[in-house]
């Protein structure tokens, strides 16, 4: 008797259902990364027990990012294993596909700077009551913008009483205190990327979100200058910049993913 609930504890213990393919839905029109998913392991799974785990059943693969806060990694599989394959994996409970996103496209504004939906924007939304009623501005919090990077030399992110924004890692009193540049310039979402310390937007969209989170423009004295004066919603705030998007291209989930986590890791709200 003792015996046979042995073994049956046993073979409770090694039985262990297969994961999750994730399919993407047809309407789902993002380009897939061949050959590359991001993977959820099972609650007591560690990386290293779930590398040994795609190495024993002869998987052959190049880790592409691991993450903390979500239980997985990314990997770009190199041997003929599918998607259903490392689902089949004991440990693994579920795998998407890497998919790849754009950046939405810049268009060039054709509103001059007297024309009434430039300065209004923030008594449409009631911002200028959060402002001037609340004297709410963002002082305290942290943003991360997650996206091109951030032009953290604009002076509409510059400190009080200075020209010129700057980047904690170069500078001091920057109201840019965190970031990191996940992908280099080259990046296009299909090639290896190239992280580096320096978060600098070269594609413009990063620093446009950023200006209207948190931008001031209101006293600009030098270069760059808008056509028209104005402020962000929380022109206090401090601001961390993920970038994830080369100069040209896409980004995939495997990196946006990434960025997450270390917005999440460095304090944003």
């Amino acid at each position: 008797m003792k015996i046979s609930a042995i073994l049956s504890t046993l073979a409770a213990a090694t039985l262990v259902s297969a994961g999750k393919l994730h399919h993407l839905k047809q309407a789902n029109s993002h380009p897939i990364v061949p050959n590359a998913y991001i993977i959820e392991y099972e609650s007591n799974i560690s990386h290293s027990d779930a590398h040994k785990a795609l190495k024993a059943h002869s998987v052959d693969y190049h880790v592409r990012n691991e993450y903390d806060i979500f239980k997985g990694s990314a990997i770009t599989v190199k041997s003929d294993h599918d998607g259903e394959h490392i689902a089949a994996i004991p440990g693994i409970k579920n795998v998407w596909p890497i998919t790849l996103h754009k950046p939405p496209k810049i268009i060039k504004s054709t509103k001059k700077a007297t024309d009434p939906q430039v300065v209004s924007d923030h008594h449409m939304t009631g911002v200028d009551v959060v402002h001037e009623k609340y004297h709410l501005t963002g002082k305290g919090v942290k943003v991360g913008i997650i996206d091109t990077g951030v032009d953290y030399k604009h002076p509409a992110f510059a400190a009080s009483g200075a020209t010129e924004g700057c980047f904690a890692r170069y500078g001091k009193n920057c109201r840019v205190a965190h970031g990191w540049d996940f992908v280099g310039d080259d990046y296009t979402g299909y090639n290896t990327p190239v992280p580096d310390a320096d978060p600098m937007d070269c594609f413009g969209h990063g620093t446009h979100v950023a200006g209207i989170v948190g931008g001031n423009a209101l006293n600009i004295k030098v270069s760059p200058k808008p056509p028209q004066p104005f402020v962000g919603v929380a022109p206090e705030v401090t601001f961390g910049a993920y970038r994830i998007f080369g100069c040209d291209g896409s980004a995939g989930d495997d990196v946006i993913l990434a960025a997450m986590e270390l917005a999440f890791n460095d304090g944003m709200n």
